[in-house]
């Protein structure tokens, strides 16, 4: 009787299993078709991996990860089959289908950018991802909403009625539960990211990333003191102020750039130029591409030029921040703090104390990675930042034409008493989708580069040449705004700095020193002498030597402190490697940091090298006290911008 009563109860229990394995079958079909998308999507942007094998091997992958989670979903189905069948079913296609409605979109995102979404989405507002999604496709908004309503027909499309034999429920189950076990998969196992990114579960991707990058740092007083003490002691020719600051110290950059200098009596203006995409990879003599920037080309030859420039990020977030300040990330980016950012020292700020006139050139929305907050907090005017320049015909899905952002800007200048002036431009046209003005007349121009620069990088692809023709395009934009700029009556007086965010392709292994190589020039009409220098160096130089130009010239005031941890901008006209610097990711995490000759990442130590003209890494034997900066200075980053531990408030 006691055996009869268990089987009956065992019975109920597995009475409602046939139905919910009906509903496991369909959604594996789901997750099936989800990566039949994704392998669509890569084939037709033409991404170069073992596209089918990898696909294939990622949806055993996805069956794997969320398969104990099925059979855990089964006791709620369960439970819900005693109230309703109709409930149940419908509830359990509920999850699977927003499920799947994630990994459709993970997956198109990915086969568009080659790179699974990560935690970067958290740092986004609502109107910053439909910008980004829409500039890139006036089709990308339509088909996602198309996406969304069709998969909906998932929860409503009618089950076929099959009979499973009882032991085939219980395997379905009872192999589902063993997915517990599944260890996941091991980036290091991969011989190549690519293929990684490929098998691997885009949603869990994004949960982990999400999870790990929420992490706050906390230091006791006595583990700041020591870490600040052991970061010193990597920087010995620095006196550092106080430890509960761990990068402030005393400034003693030098005064590198008089020398070149005719010096005036008046405070000169101060032009920085950051062209979207702008890199080496197809700027300058040492171009891999056939170079698409005649003008600034040219212009180098009559002005100081560093060869060996690199910028701190992969994005554009991270240039203003390191340019104007040399400052630190944090968990995603120094501006993604809005409101919480730490206090901070400027090239902006001091110069704005100074009595100069700080303005901020862009033609989209400056709220985009929270411009707006960071350029009010060092006292820049947002020239574009109306309605009027929103409706303008003269933009693409990103904003206004170079052309247009930059020549209208001079309105401004010209309007401009004696006051001195820092202004910041920061392009936009040559961003993908790479749509920009008489497209055919410059697709054409860069075609005959190509034939006439024939010991350089050719293409032939059509999509590719015109996303380098596009910087035929921005190049002819700057020769005008000079043309125009030099009728200003300020034109005399003005320092031009002109350099480039990123590569505009970064989809390199691993830490690719080509990421990350841009053009760096300083020109102006006091410029007594050009020069060539072979030296490495970084954005974060950049303000360090600009203030310390201005000091010994101009009477400009300067705290006595900085944290830059280098020295300025290195005017040696041979290779020498002389810097700090982190380098963050596109993924938002330091992929590694410049110390003088060494490039330090997760997993290896290289060293800078030239070799035929052109700056390389070569992997050398780890060392565990440089492998250790590393993870020190990554968790003091995180740390001072958790804590507002950059520089003290004035008092």
């Amino acid at each position: 009787m006691g055996l009869k009563r268990f089987r009956e109860k065992i019975g109920l229990l597995f009475e409602p299993l046939n139905q919910f394995c009906i509903e496991y079958l369909y959604f594996i079909c789901a997750i099936l078709l989800t990566r039949i998308i994704e392998w669509i999507t890569l084939w037709a942007t033409n991404y170069q991996s073992r596209i089918i094998e990898n696909v294939l091997l990622g949806f055993l992958v996805d069956i794997a990860y969320i398969g104990w989670i099925v059979a855990a979903l089964y006791i709620i189905y369960f439970l819900l089959t005693k109230v309703s069948y109709k409930l149940a079913n419908y509830t359990i296609r509920i999850f699977f289908w927003a499920y799947i409605c994630l990994s459709i979109l993970l997956s198109l995102y990915f086969g568009v950018s080659h790179i699974p979404l990560d935690s970067i989405i958290t740092v986004y507002s609502v109107k910053e991802l439909y910008i980004t999604v829409s500039a890139n496709s006036p089709y990308n908004i339509p088909a996602i909403i198309t996406i969304i309503i069709l998969s909906v027909s998932f929860i409503f499309i009618p089950r076929k009625k099959i009979c499973f034999a009882k032991w085939l429920q219980a395997t379905m189950i009872t192999l589902s539960l063993c997915c517990i076990f599944f260890p996941g998969l091991n980036k290091e196992k991969f011989k190549f990211n690519k293929e990684y990114y490929i098998v691997e579960n885009k949603t869990k991707y994004l949960i982990e990333s999400i999870i790990e990058d929420n992490s706050i740092i906390m230091l006791s007083d006595s583990e700041l003191r020591e870490k600040s003490a052991e970061l010193a002691s990597y920087f010995p020719e620095y006196e550092f102020e106080n430890y509960k600051y761990p990068l402030l110290h005393k400034d003693i950059s030098p005064d590198v750039l008089s020398e070149y200098f005719e010096i005036g009596e008046s405070k000169p203006n101060i032009v920085i130029i950051i062209g979207e995409g702008l890199c080496s990879h197809i700027s300058g003599k040492n171009s891999i591409a056939a170079s698409a920037t005649p003008f600034l080309d040219s212009l180098a030859e009559h002005s100081l030029t560093w060869e060996n420039c690199l910028s701190t990020s992969e994005r554009t977030f991270g240039v203003l921040p390191s340019i104007l300040g040399a400052l630190p990330f944090g968990n995603k980016g120094f501006m993604t703090y809005r409101h919480d950012m730490p206090n901070f020292t400027s090239l902006a700020k001091i110069l704005y104390e100074n009595g100069y006139k700080n303005t901020f050139f862009y033609g989209g929305w400056y709220g985009f990675d929270c411009m707006d907050i960071f350029a009010e907090n060092n006292h820049m005017t947002m020239f574009y930042n109306s309605q009027e320049y929103e409706s303008s015909s003269q933009r693409n899905a990103w904003g206004l034409w170079d052309e247009y952002m930059l020549t209208n800007s001079l309105k401004d200048i010209k309007n401009t008493n004696n006051q001195p002036r820092l202004d910041i431009y920061l392009t936009l046209t040559t961003h993908d989708p790479f749509e920009y003005p008489d497209k055919e007349y410059y697709i054409n121009l860069y075609k005959q580069r190509q034939n006439e620069q024939t010991n350089k990088q050719h293409t032939s692809d059509y999509n590719l040449i015109a996303e380098n023709a596009s910087f035929m395009y921005a190049d002819n934009c700057l020769r005008k705004f000079f043309n125009e700029y030099s009728k200003c009556k300020t034109f005399d007086n003005t320092i031009f700095i002109i350099t480039g965010d990123h590569n505009f392709q970064t989809e390199n292994e691993g830490f690719a020193i080509d990421n990350f190589r841009v053009p760096l020039i300083i020109w102006s009409p006091m410029l007594k002498k050009s020069q060539t220098f072979k030296a490495l160096t970084t954005h974060r130089n950049i303000a360090p030597s600009i203030l310390k130009f201005l000091k010994d010239n101009y009477s400009v005031n300067i705290p006595d402190n900085g944290i830059w941890l280098n020295s300025g901008l290195d005017t040696s006209i041979d290779f020498s490697t002389r810097t700090f610097s982190p380098h963050f990711g596109s993924n938002r995490k330091i992929k590694g940091i410049t110390y003088n000759e060494y490039l330090i990442n997760d997993k290896h130590t290289y060293r800078y090298f030239m070799q035929d003209e052109r700056l390389i890494l070569k992997q050398v034997d780890s060392n565990t006290k440089l492998q250790y900066l590393l993870e020190l200075y990554q968790t003091l980053d995180k740390y001072i911008m958790g804590n507002d531990a950059l520089v003290p408030y004035n008092k």
